[in-house]
């Protein structure tokens, strides 16, 4: 566990005070709806999964933080996992869908991270990781506040993201806007 649970710390004003936007996006980058089930990984308080309810047959919403996912608990209808995401506790090719929303530099180790969410993905699944563009001076920024507050977070560029997924079945998509990254992978059956 990390020397302080800054997530448990801000989960009851997280959604107030990180609004989530690009909804409507992130839906049409995982082509949704689909009638298997969606895993949010790093999902938090749930803001993200909680958008999504009415396009996946089932949500789940891993992540460590318990006062993270007290939140989630909130919203209802929602499954839960307490889990690090580098030993998710599902079967292989349980997720039609995976998702990791402005997570993945929290992870302790993200090339096995994103090992596990190939790994739960079924053939001829998408997975969506959103992050924070690193080459942006007020993500470095972000960065740098971040390593002061003793958060474990180790930012990478969009390429390096898609370098993780080097399997010979993945196609990969980088998307940058503004701020942020979008890097899609495709798992083809």
């Amino acid at each position: 566990m990390p020397l302080i649970d800054h997530f448990s710390l801000i989960a009851p004003f997280y959604d107030g005070a990180i609004p989530l936007r690009y909804a409507e996006k992130i839906v049409a980058a995982l082509d949704l709806p689909v009638g298997g089930g969606l895993l949010d990984a790093g999902g938090g308080t749930g803001r993200v999964a909680e958008a999504l309810r009415d396009y996946a047959s089932h949500i789940v919403v891993g992540d460590l933080s318990l006062g993270m996912l007290r939140q989630a608990r909130k919203k209802g209808d929602l499954s839960l996992a307490c889990t690090r995401s580098e030993s998710l506790p599902f079967l292989d090719g349980t997720f039609e869908r995976v998702i990791m929303i402005d997570a993945l530099h929290h992870v302790y180790d993200q090339a096995v991270t994103s090992a596990e969410l190939w790994r739960v993905l079924q053939p001829g699944g998408r997975i969506l990781i959103l992050e924070p563009d690193i080459r942006q001076f007020s993500v470095k920024m972000v960065a740098l506040l971040e390593k002061i507050a003793l958060m474990r977070s180790r930012f990478l560029s969009a390429p390096c993201i898609a370098g993780l997924f080097d399997y010979k079945n993945a196609h990969v998509r980088i998307d940058i806007e503004r701020f942020n990254a979008w890097v899609t992978v495709d798992k083809t059956a």
